[in-house]
This record gives C-alpha cells, sequence and structure tokens, in this order.
C-alpha cells in the first residue's frame, strides 16, 4: 500500500507544481494585464460587421441585413484583441 500511496503523491506534487508554474509563467508575461477588456470582447458589436471568409453567400447576406454593411478588410486579431 505504501509504494502506490506515495507514487500518487508525488504525482499529484509535481502536477500542482506544474499548474503553479505555468500561472506564474502567464502572470509574467502579461496574459492577466487587460483581463476584463478581454472579458467585454465577447459582447463587442463590432464582430456583427467584420467579413468572415468562410460564410456562404446566403450566410452574409442575412448577417448584412440583420446589421449593416460589412467592414472590408477585417483587421488582423480582431477576434481576440491580438497586440
Amino acid at each position: 500500500m505504501l509504494p502506490s500511496s506515495l507514487t500518487v503523491t508525488l504525482a499529484i506534487t509535481i502536477l500542482g507544481l506544474l499548474t503553479v508554474a505555468a500561472f506564474l509563467w502567464a502572470w509574467r508575461k502579461g496574459q492577466f494585464d487587460r483581463i476584463n477588456d478581454q472579458a467585454m470582447l465577447a459582447m463587442d458589436d463590432d464582430d456583427f460587421n467584420v467579413a468572415r471568409p468562410w460564410e456562404t453567400v446566403a450566410q452574409r447576406a442575412e448577417r448584412v441585413a440583420a446589421h449593416g454593411p460589412t467592414q472590408l478588410p477585417a483587421v488582423p486579431g480582431i477576434w481576440g484583441g491580438a497586440r
């Protein structure tokens, strides 16, 4: 019983330390600097006006009728706030 308990304990400890290390790395790289801006990006109305290359003609016409003309070309990184 002891060897398996020790193995499980070590595995959980190592996985926990890797998780904390990944979080600290992301924090130092600035992934959480503008967290509120990223949260509000999901509710951004500008996405309705951006051209989507995967749309069919019917889907594009439906979106334009509902939300107005399409902005061409789409700005790189518009979905996800890439810097």
